[in-house]
């Protein structure tokens, strides 16, 4: 719970940040944001480190995973950035662990605590709630 407020905490600042960063490019800035990641994260490297896998699809995988699901959302979530607000787009990645969670439930049969259905159902009502406050305020011209 500590480090999934810690993330939360970090995204919402990076995605304030970013909405403010209009003058440099945005694959350099994204560039920038992942070698320090990678630095502030060496520190816990000899403790949480294990071997060193030598299979080949381990790190086939682990390309695909950090090229589709890590790289290319942050570069397209600078990019939106500079057309809607910060709070959309935080709001509109909320999306992404509902449609895990559905995929993981209905494709796949894992099985689902009642915990696990509660909080994604809370994630998805404060999704609906964020998007009606969003219809609200919109007039109708006729």
């Amino acid at each position: 719970m500590f480090f999934s407020t810690i993330i939360g905490l970090t995204y919402a600042c990076y995605l304030i940040s970013q909405n403010k960063n209009n003058g440099f490019d945005k694959f350099l800035i994204l560039n920038f944001h992942i070698i320090l990641s990678a630095f502030l994260l060496l520190p816990f490297y000899p403790a949480f480190s294990g071997p060193v896998p030598s299979d080949f699809k381990f790190y086939f995988y682990v390309e695909i995973i950090a090229v589709l699901y890590t790289i290319v959302p942050l570069f397209l979530n600078l990019y939106a950035l500079s057309g809607i607000s910060s709070s959309k787009v935080g709001m509109i990645l909320n999306l992404n662990p509902l449609i895990a969670f559905g995929l993981s439930a209905f494709v796949y049969h894992e099985p689902m605590g009642l915990l696990q259905v509660f909080a994604y159902a809370l994630v998805l009502l404060a999704v609906i709630v964020f998007s009606a406050s969003n219809f609200s305020n919109r007039t109708v011209h006729a």
